[in-house]
């Protein structure tokens, strides 16, 4: 990634400080601060504790519904946009009024003073604004919206670390937060200058890109507001139903598998010896089975950042087959440089030693150490079962062995449960083949019998996401139109083999780079060829092929016969509005594509908008060296399948 970017990129943190300074300069005298737990870990990426008392903050506690701090000076509330939350910092408020207002003179008093103040994230929605008014609150309470827009977790990867997004918008099908990300693309587009081509896929990703024109029009950008050249040739926005593959199959890199066991919050990994995402997620029987052993009660972190981790940043992206035996060799090598010491040393020798080797070959083997021990961690979670679980995923995408998949979630339910990872196969099998109705009610049973019939509304949940099918007024009609006749090829097949998605399809296996075998092993080159290693050579992220046709097409032609049948992707320029590539190709606006084309800087930037995987970014970074180009990730949160699942559920 060129140096000048990435400190561009890093600017962001830069422009988040001075609107939180704002908000804090605009609210005289000093002030504790109660935190939401969630915005904690994003807040300390962009400012510490002395810069917040530099800045009028006295003490920080974290808020907890149930147990109110001492009212000592004003009060600033940190939450998000959830109503419910902000309920329960009112019910506090009012709480701190009925103690030490027991006079109207008193009251009206407090009133002019201004003693509470919410800072809301990102945004202060209009339920606020009325919820304040119900609870005798307005004028009393001044709410203010602040947005730190990107924080960059590693190189070339950014994220606005908004909370429950994708449960929002593709559960409950609020699109109130869009504005945010639309405001926060706007953002970016002013500092590192509008791309000529923005393309858009999918229904949210399209109103995003409308919010950005609409913001931009009404305000009426100046030219001196906006970088006249930009620093990316191209934008692309992606919602994340278009792509759910890339989410609910198990990736075989480090950091991806990393997540799949650990809570994972703003490129901070929290490593919790009392239990983890894996044992936590299963019944309670297996759950006292695992917690039976002896463990270590620390609690520790780990910065997910290249920057801040040299054994993370050389070992991120491999195949995990890769990374033990690298860690291996490391640990080997820095046993032998911790044994040079010698009584034949001279004086000085021995100094030197002591004073600049020896700390330096401690740290690297307590870091070594964390490694290895979180390696051993995904062995004892994932490895016993990890080979057979990816045939049943290359199974599901290729369409073969129905009997073997439906038997192995079976057995899943029966004798190993997992409340989301289960779910997840039972998504991916909906996504790419199809449930049958009579699958479905034996899937849905199966679950209610092992966690609980208080879980029935989850799959009204799931079909709202388009993760799982219809279950309300299924009439004789319905299960009709919902038998999935057996075919060779099912309609994701077809879509996923027209973008060459699946290296693994007999039909493709010629045209693809690399066999499907070659990306599990080390041996050879050790060159990937396909970003299809990220899920063992049966899976291309979309993003990641979209984005290495982008940076090779050389003509508007080339990229209408690459993705022209997408009827949701649309294109837009700076004179031109949003168009599929089918309707562009009868306009005049192809002959604008068409000087654009190829890239004269290949650059480009892809948001998601619902959350982005590891292995996501991991195969984007192969296309990045395979192009020569520059991609940059940026989406609202990082997250796993196991994540995703649990938003759903948790609705």
């Amino acid at each position: 990634m060129d140096t000048t970017l990435d400190k561009k990129l890093l600017g962001f943190r830069q422009i988040a400080q001075e609107k939180l300074q704002n908000i804090l300069c605009s609210i005289p005298l000093d002030k504790d601060l109660i935190i939401e737990p969630a915005l904690i870990k994003p807040l300390e990426n962009i400012v510490g504790a002395s810069w917040l008392r530099k800045n009028g903050i006295d003490k920080i506690y974290k808020f907890d519904p149930k147990n109110a701090p001492p009212k000592r000076k004003q009060f600033l509330y940190f939450l998000t946009s959830n109503l419910l939350t902000f309920k329960s910092a009112l019910d506090q408020i009012s709480s701190y009024q009925s103690q030490t207002s027991n006079s109207i003179l008193a009251a009206e008093s407090e009133r002019n003073s201004r003693q509470y103040h919410v800072m809301v994230f990102p945004q202060v929605l209009a339920s606020f604004e009325h919820l304040l008014e119900e609870e005798g609150l307005y004028g009393y309470v001044d709410l203010y919206s602040f947005q730190w827009d990107f924080i960059a977790l590693d190189q070339g990867l950014l994220s606005l670390e908004i909370p429950n997004l994708f449960a929002d918008v593709f559960v409950r099908r609020d699109g109130s937060l869009l504005g945010s990300v639309a405001q926060s693309l706007r953002i970016f587009n002013m500092v590192m200058g509008r791309p000529n081509l923005l393309f858009s896929f999918g229904e949210n990703a399209e109103k995003v890109l409308q919010m950005i024109q609409q913001i931009d029009a009404e305000r009426k950008v100046k030219s001196g507001e906006a970088k006249d050249i930009s620093d990316f040739s191209a934008m692309l926005i992606v919602d994340r139903d278009k792509d759910y593959p890339s989410c609910l199959l198990t990736p075989v890199i480090y950091s991806g598998l990393l997540l799949e066991i650990h809570k994972h919050n703003s490129g901070s990994l929290t490593i919790e010896s009392t239990g983890n995402k894996i044992q936590n997620g299963k019944l309670a029987i297996l759950q006292n089975e695992n917690n039976s052993k002896p463990k270590n009660k620390e609690t520790t972190n780990l910065r997910m950042n290249g920057a801040q981790d040299l054994i993370y940043q050389e070992n991120r992206y491999r195949h995990f087959s890769e990374v033990i035996g690298l860690l291996s060799s490391q640990a080997k090598a820095l046993g032998l440089e911790g044994k040079m010491y010698s009584k034949d040393m001279k004086l000085s020798e021995m100094k030197d030693y002591v004073t600049n080797k020896l700390p330096k070959v401690a740290a690297q083997k307590k870091e070594l150490f964390k490694h290895l021990l979180l390696c051993e961690t995904i062995m004892e979670e994932i490895g016993a079962n990890f080979e057979k679980h990816q045939l049943i995923e290359e199974s599901i995408l290729t369409n073969t062995n129905r009997k073997q998949i439906m038997s192995y979630i079976d057995e899943l339910l029966a004798a190993d449960a997992h409340k989301f990872n289960t779910l997840r196969l039972i998504c991916l099998y909906h996504v790419t083949i199809g449930l049958t109705s009579e699958d479905m009610t034996k899937l849905m049973t199966a679950y209610l019998n092992a966690f609980g019939y208080q879980h029935l509304t989850v799959f009204n949940n799931l079909f709202q996401a388009k993760l799982f099918p219809d279950t309300t007024n299924l009439t004789k009609a319905k299960i009709l139109s919902q038998i999935s006749i057996p075919i060779l090829k099912t309609p994701f097949q077809i879509e996923a083999n027209k973008l060459k998605l699946l290296p693994t399809d007999a039909n493709e296996t010629a045209q693809s780079p690399v066999s499907p075998s070659s990306p599990t092993t080390p041996t050879g080159s050790g060159k990937k060829q396909c970003p299809s290693y990220v899920f063992n050579g049966n899976y291309i992220p979309l993003i990641a092929q979209l984005s290495s046709m982008i940076l090779n097409a050389v003509s508007f032609e080339d990229l209408n016969n690459r993705f022209g049948h997408l009827e949701r992707l649309k294109l837009s320029g700076k004179n031109f509005g949003p168009k599929t590539l089918r309707e562009l190709s009868i306009t005049s606006a192809k002959a604008d594509v068409n000087q654009l084309l190829p890239l004269k800087v290949k650059t480009i930037v892809v948001f998601v908008i619902g959350g982005i995987t590891y292995a996501e970014v991991a195969a984007c970074q192969l296309v990045e060296k395979l192009t020569g180009g520059k991609v940059v990730l940026a989406s609202d949160t990082v997250l796993s399948g196991c994540d995703l699942l649990e938003s759903v559920v948790g609705c």
